[in-house]
């Protein structure tokens, strides 16, 4: 029956005491249904006989029994599944009866397999089964158990119906629906929500009116994170006929908590909990969003009512302002107009300004009385026939004395138009005036173009200039309401930002609509159309000017500059202060010179740009400056001034509109010294300005009185002099307070004591004697100066100088003597300071002196030419006063054409590491006779290290050439990698390596790269590439950088490197070593060929060395010699060596070269055979027939080589 875990349960079993008897004695057909379910993997049982015995495979056990297991084996179905017995009896009943199979999806059974009762869903069929005599013995079931799906999917449609509800009252409607709808995995619910900290009962479902669980103190609030709660009887019920055993609390976030009752037949596992938390978690995400919601809703309400009030009161407020300007205008414009009583000068420009500015405002209050109209809606077009075409034509023309003062054209192309248009006069002249002053503001040259055409059925006004631009971001917003574009280039900052809506609000009246096309710095086109409309048949409307340009034409005139009409304030003296007033308005600029000039010198800028031109150009007592600017604002350029670095603090006042105790802390925080609100009057402006230049004089006159007192104390600690008097007659000292200072002593004590026994004892005993023979003979009248060490009260030891001249009676006689005292110990330390720097730094010099001879010295100068390489060699000795390496170079010749090639760096200092160089480079010579890899070389180096020092640590790289293969062998113990360029690549290094010699126990890789002709192979030393102001992969890489763009010969190449990457000359030594391999493609000849080890080898290898030798066209002498020197090396290896041999011949322009190579694993000796020893006269043969010759290990045994010259 199968090696199945349910197939070793079943022979377990005692089926003698079961209704099936011994297995021995089971019908086939038994055996045959059962071997057939324990081999499928799907989940199957059976029941067999009369009594329904219970038999089931490894799936079923695993998926469907649970603890039933093994204890079902064997007993009767009814027995087994007693818990389901009524729903599956019949059916089981109907299949033994009826020899039907039956057919269930999602059957929903109670089971009692895992110690509780189980909600379970299960898809199965029975199947009759059949005995030996064909009568129904039995019944087969197939089973797939749904569970899972179907409540994932029970709860996925619960939590999908919870919603998106917007309202706090549509969640709750959500919620009792969704859950109310399917109790099955929440009985009941339960949401609180915390009012005045307290959980009140909010939603519910489940729960009849008044029952007990609603209690909220049996409830705990979750502290942030869900429990679960047992152990309460009576809950609700739900969909089951038992109430929950357990219920879960979870947080709802800050709002409250969430009580859902637990389905007491499925297990409470991570899904179910993690189902719970998805309930809470959504109703906190949706009462989240409803609150916001409703937030939102309220605000959008309050600023509904607000906008209402704000368009109420720009309404009244505008209507306001109207009466007070008309008062204003008129008399000043009948004031300016009077003819028979004419305006003194200084007068006129007085009210010019008041007039231009009280239309300025009108302007403003006109904008805003529309707005107010365009937002209530009780602003109509009032449609009349136009010439469009005259009045848009007027209109630039207005434009174009102030378009010329700045530099400008105006272009007007606004040729008739075939039809009358139907407008608002008024609101078209808004609509031309603005984006013509528009465009004047942010265009300094070239020219504002004014097109008028007929675009489908519609009137396109287009105006265009050649100003500043508009960046793609902004261009969106551009017609919204109070937006205005920052960071740009205007000819003034002023500007409320609703002109440009206006247009677009005034052109949405005619039904027509605005756009703009434009690119930072080329420039911009507004275009506005409307359609032409329909009216009475009446004659067209005169296009004159409409009432209110005078505003719009003021404004552009003191941007660009209008001649100013005003009287120039009396000069000041010239040494008056000099004030710098920034303003971008040329009234306010005018104003404020008028108001200061007859007591300071003023100067003008029109922007924080210009200021701070005007600031480099001359001194500045003090800056009036705006916030509100172009270019560069008020804040802006106190951030600039603040920042320099020049000495002198300069007194900044802010004028702003802007009033209140948080707009002047704001400019007081940004450097200000201080701040005035727009408007002020005359006389606080002068108060102002006079306070802050005092202010000044007295902070500049405190700082140069401290400046003073610190220089003069530094003037007195620098001296230490101190003074004395000694009289001679009774031995008493008088010293300064410098003086007693210096000795330790006090006024009290000098005078009681013998004072120069005082003094002597703070002298040092060794110059005690040299003083008093010094006083003594400056009595006798002999000058006194002398130097002394006094010992001071903390130990420490001083050195004074004593000068002083001896004082005499009338009669003559010496009375007393007077002198100073002068610490000079610093002074004296410097000295010897000095002199031992300067010992050391010769003995410094003449250490490296040495040691760069010594290392020249030990330096192969670059004579050697091998043939096929060329070579340029660099090294130079660090500047003086720097560490002084054993760098160090050579090149080897090998034989066989084969050249080594050497590079080290010995770490320390001076004339030690210079020798140590030098036994380094002596041993690695030694080893390169021994013809030996690259690897054992260094690795025989490393030992040399180790017992010259403990701590000596080297990096050392060692290569060799073998033009025969063309081909490069190195090893690398801790040095920089070589570089090599290869003939159309770029430099690379060559970067294996292992560390340096020296430092431990060494295994080194050996590589192998081709050197084709024209490679170049770069070695060097850190002094090169490193610098105290790069790292040394930097160097590398800048290095790598100049030798693959190297267009030189070969021989400057190291100079012209060296100059390039160390302009400043260098840090240390620098050893730089280049080999190009050279040779033209077919100058040199080769032959390769294995020659069998049998007794006809060396005649074969004769034949083929004369032969080739011949082809060669070389010399007869030479080919003779080599056919005798090819005899004795085959036959040496035929009878010594290893096979297989493979020969080698090579000629170049200068030489013949001969190789044979075998895998013999030891290494023949050259000897020097006596006259009469019988052995080794071969070699002798060798010897005399070729120039050199030798053997080296190859990576398979040796080679024998020698050399011919031709």
């Amino acid at each position: 029956m199968g090696d199945t875990e349910v197939s070793r349960d079943l022979a377990a079993v005692d089926w003698a005491a079961t209704p099936l008897g011994p297995p021995a004695g089971w019908p086939p057909s038994l055996r045959s249904a059962l071997r057939i379910m324990l081999g499928s993997r799907f989940a199957m049982w059976m029941a067999w006989g009369p009594e329904l015995t219970f038999l089931c495979n490894d799936a079923y056990r695993r998926d469907t029994l649970g603890k039933k297991y093994p204890w079902a084996l064997g007993r009767p179905a009814s027995e087994v599944w007693a818990e389901i017995w009524p729903d599956i009896g019949p059916r089981i009943s109907s299949v033994i009866e009826t020899g039907e199979a039956t057919w269930d999806e999602a059957l929903r059974l109670f089971l009692s397999r895992s110690g509780y009762t189980e909600e379970t869903y299960h898809t199965f069929s029975y199947s009759p089964l059949t005995g030996d005599d064909g009568a129904i013995a039995g019944m087969l079931c197939v089973v797939s158990e749904d569970t899972d799906r179907i409540i994932a999917e029970r709860r996925m449609t619960t939590l999908r119906d919870l919603g998106a509800p917007q309202s706090e009252a549509e969640l709750w409607a959500a919620v009792e629906g969704a859950l109310g709808a399917r109790p099955d995995d929440l009985p009941f619910t339960l949401v609180y929500l915390f009012h005045a900290d307290e959980p009140v009962l909010t939603c519910a479902t489940g729960v009849p009116a008044g029952h007990l669980c609603t209690d909220p103190a049996l409830w705990p609030a979750p502290d942030g994170a869900a429990h679960t709660v047992g152990g309460l009887a009576g809950l609700p019920t739900g969909a089951w006929d038992e109430p929950p055993s357990a219920a879960r609390v979870v947080p709802l976030g800050e709002y409250g908590f969430l009580v859902a009752g637990l389905n007491r037949y499925r297990p409470f596992d991570d899904a179910y909990a993690g189902f719970v938390d998805l309930v809470a978690g959504q109703i906190t995400a949706r009462l989240a969003a409803a609150r916001a919601y409703e937030a939102e809703r309220q605000r959008a309400e309050s600023l509904a009512e607000l906008d209402r009030a704000k368009t109420a009161f720009f309404t009244n407020v505008s209507h306001e302002f109207r009466t007070p300007l008309t008062l204003l205008l008129g008399p000043v414009e009948d004031a300016l107009a009077d003819q028979a009583r004419p305006l003194a000068a200084e007068q006129r420009s007085r009210l010019e300004v008041v007039h231009r500015n009280a239309e300025r405002m009108l302007k403003l209050v006109n904008t805003l009385l529309d707005f107010s109209q365009l937002e209530s809606g009780r602003l109509e077009p009032h449609r009349e026939p136009l010439d469009l075409a005259r009045l848009t034509a007027d209109l630039a023309e207005l434009f174009a004395g102030a378009a010329a003062r700045a530099g400008l054209r105006i272009e007007v192309d606004c040729p008739p138009l075939p039809r009358t248009v139907y407008a608002d006069r008024d609101m078209w002249a808004k609509i031309v005036l603005n984006l013509l002053s528009n465009a004047l503001k942010f265009t300094f040259t070239g020219a504002i173009s004014v097109r008028l055409r007929v675009v489908q059925e519609d009137v396109e006004l287009a105006v265009t200039d050649t100003g500043v631009g508009i960046e793609p971001a902004d261009q969106a917003r551009l017609f919204d309401r109070f937006h205005r574009v920052h960071g740009v280039r205007a000819r003034t900052h002023e500007g409320s930002g609703i002109g440009l809506a206006l247009v677009a609000e005034l052109t949405a009246l005619h039904d027509g609509s605005v756009g703009v096309r434009s690119a930072p710095g080329q420039g911009s086109t507004f275009t506005v159309r409307i359609p032409f409309g329909d009216g009475p048949a009446f004659p067209t409307a005169d296009s004159a000017v409409v009432p209110h340009v005078a505003g719009y034409l003021a404004e552009v005139e003191r941007w660009v500059g209008a001649p100013a009409t005003a009287p120039p304030p009396a000069l000041p003296d010239l040494a008056a202060p000099r004030v710098l007033v920034v303003d971008d308005n040329a009234d306010m600029r005018e104003y404020i010179r008028r108001v200061l000039g007859s007591d300071y010198q003023v100067i003008e800028a029109a922007d924080g740009v210009e200021a701070l031109e005007r600031l480099r150009a001359g001194s500045v007592d003090l800056m009036l400056t705006d916030v509100m600017m172009p270019n560069l604002d008020g804040f802006g350029l106190l951030a600039a001034v603040r920042a320099d670095t020049r000495p002198g603090h300069l007194p900044i006042i802010v004028l702003s509109a802007r009033a209140g105790d948080e707009a002047t802390i704001e400019g007081l925080d940004a450097g200000a010294d201080d701040y005035l609100v727009k408007p002020f009057s005359p006389r606080e402006l002068r108060a102002r300005v006079r306070a802050n230049l005092e202010y000044d004089r007295i902070r500049r006159t405190r700082d140069e009185l401290q400046r003073n007192r610190e220089l003069l104390d530094q003037a007195q600690r620098l001296a230490s002099v101190g003074s004395w008097e000694l009289d001679l007659a009774t031995g008493d000292i008088r010293g300064s307070d410098e003086f007693l200072r210096q000795f330790a002593v006090t006024s009290e004590e000098l005078l009681d004591e013998h004072g120069r026994a005082l003094i002597n004892s703070r002298v040092l005993p060794a110059d005690r004697d040299r003083v008093d023979a010094a006083i003594d003979a400056a009595v006798d009248g002999a000058a006194l100066d002398y130097e002394s060490r006094v010992q001071m009260a903390d130990g420490t030891v001083r050195i004074f100088r004593t000068i002083g001249e001896l004082e005499r009676d009338p009669s003559g006689h010496p009375v007393r003597l007077r002198g100073a005292n002068q610490d000079i110990t610093e002074q004296r330390t410097a000295e010897q300071a000095i002199a031992a720097a300067a010992a050391a730094q010769e003995a410094a010099a003449r250490e490296h002196s040495i040691a760069d001879q010594l290392q020249r010295s030990l330096l192969p100068p670059v004579t050697l030419a091998p043939e096929h390489l060329e070579l340029a060699a660099y090294y130079r000795p660090g500047v003086a006063g720097t560490q002084v390496g054993g760098d160090w170079y050579d090149v080897i010749e090998l034989g066989a054409d084969r050249t080594a090639l050497v590079m080290g760096d010995v770490m320390g200092r001076g004339v030690q590491a210079a020798a140590v160089m030098g036994q380094l480079r002596a041993a690695v010579r030694a080893y390169a006779r021994l013809d030996l890899p690259p690897a054992d070389v260094l690795e025989y180096l490393d030992g040399v290290v180790r017992d010259l020092r403990e701590d000596q640590i080297v990096t050392c790289v060692y290569a060799v050439y073998d033009p025969g293969e063309r081909s490069l062998t190195y090893a690398n113990a801790g040095h920089l990698p070589p570089l090599l360029l290869l003939p159309g690549a770029a430099p690379r290094p060559l970067t294996s390596s292992g560390p340096p010699l020296g430092t431990g126990p060494l295994t080194l890789a050996e590589e192998r790269v081709e050197l084709p002709v024209g490679a170049l192979l770069t070695l060097y030393t850190d002094g090169l590439v490193e610098h105290r102001d790069r790292d040394i992969d930097a160097g590398i890489f800048a290095l790598a950088a100049l030798v693959g763009d190297l267009h030189c010969p070969l021989a400057d190449a190291p100079d012209r490197l060296v100059a390039q990457l160390l302009p400043d000359g260098p840090d240390d030594d620098i050893t730089l070593l280049m080999t190009r391999v050279v040779g033209e493609p077919g100058e040199e000849q080769s032959v390769i060929q294995h020659i069998p080890a049998h007794e006809r080898a060396v005649r074969d290898a004769r034949r083929l060395v004369d032969s080739t030798l011949r082809r060669w066209a070389a010399p007869p002498r030479v080919v003779d010699d080599m056919v005798l020197l090819v005899s004795e090396l085959t036959a040496n290896a035929v009878l010594h060596g290893r096979p297989p041999i493979q020969l080698r011949l090579r000629r170049t322009q200068t030489h013949v070269v001969l190789e044979l190579h075998d895998t013999a694993p030891y290494l023949p000796r050259k000897q020097r055979p006596t006259p009469d020893d019988e052995h080794g006269r071969g070699l002798q043969l060798v010897a005399s027939l070729c120039d050199r010759w030798g053997t080296r290990p190859t990576a398979d045994g040796k080679a024998v080589w020698c050399m011919r010259s031709i």
